[in-house]
């Protein structure tokens, strides 16, 4: 449970949330695209850049081309957009663009640094991670046209990143580094707008991402001497994480899981094959397939 103090700092956004109104009401995911495709991240070509594929790792198809860094890919619920962290004017910022790379457009235009974005539900609002206010990444909510951006965290003493949003928009889960000097997995409970610590194994718990039928979440952890994929159940009540497991269990290092619309199937970053590239594998962590095989680094994966 987290301590007293907490409490009180969550509490200090409550203000800001409620300005925000609806933007944070839980609401129903729009339905998805039934035939699975992946975007992601390769320095293939010199940078990084965002590609597609197949799930089964055909057809890849790079869709930005500039000298900047653009990474950390999310397909939108509905699959007609994807939000991406770049650097293409300068400085961190969150932008959007239609599945071909086409009509790419920035969201925050902000000096500071805007990372991790992550979908709402709904396809209407994107959470992600900045430094705007006193220079600590904290967890933001906006539209998803870049409009009313409102603060959801102010922890004082970390770094809140990598947020997701659980599929009935109760809860964001991130990662944070606020108890100890590991970083762990937190929620964030949008009704009441308290957070809550989940994982507290020892070694970093990080990346977490949400299953489509909430049940569960994803996350990379380091408790076993390793980067390895780990699943936890949630049963909706933040006291009582339960059902840890180990997916990977390899020498490898494996890390920031994605998974599937059906909820079958994971996609991840590995290094097991010489060099980082996607894999895919079933949710219980068995029939773990390579998907590419360039020598460059392949990472940030989204299926759809």
């Amino acid at each position: 449970m987290v301590g007293a103090k907490m409490y009180i700092r969550s509490m200090l956004a409550v203000a800001a949330v409620a300005a925000l109104g609806s933007c944070i009401e839980p609401s129903e995911p729009l339905l998805r695209n039934a035939e699975p495709r992946i975007v992601f991240v390769s320095t293939r070509d010199g940078n990084e850049e965002i590609y597609t594929m197949n799930s089964d790792g055909t057809n890849q198809t790079r869709i930005t081309n500039n000298n900047a860094r653009d990474t950390h890919p999310v397909w939108s619920p509905d699959g007609a957009f994807i939000v991406f962290e770049s650097n293409r004017t300068g400085n961190n910022d969150i932008w959007v663009m239609n599945p071909d790379g086409s009509g790419a457009r920035n969201l925050t235009n902000d000096p500071s640094s805007d990372i991790n974005p992550s979908w709402a539900p709904d396809g209407l609002r994107v959470v992600f991670s900045s430094d705007r206010i006193g220079g600590q990444q904290e967890l933001f909510v906006m539209s998803n046209e870049g409009a009313n951006v409102t603060r959801l965290t102010d922890s004082f003493v970390s770094a809140d990143t990598y947020p997701t949003w659980s599929p009935d928009g109760r809860y964001i889960a991130f990662q944070a580094n606020r108890n100890s000097t590991f970083d762990d997995i937190y929620v964030l409970v949008n009704n009441i707008n308290l957070v809550y610590r989940y994982t507290t194994a020892g070694g970093n718990d990080q990346s977490p991402a949400w299953s489509p039928e909430g049940s569960k979440i994803a996350f990379t952890s380091a408790r076993d001497g390793n980067f390895e994929i780990y699943t936890l159940d949630f049963r909706g009540n933040p006291y009582e994480p339960s059902g840890e497991k180990n997916l990977t269990n390899n020498p490898a290092s494996d890390g920031r899981p994605a998974w599937s619309n059906n909820a079958l199937q994971i996609c991840w970053m590995s290094n097991r094959g010489g060099s980082n590239d996607i894999w895919i594998m079933n949710a219980d962590g068995s029939d773990p397939k390579r998907l590419t095989t360039d020598p460059a680094v392949d990472d940030f994966c989204s299926i759809k």
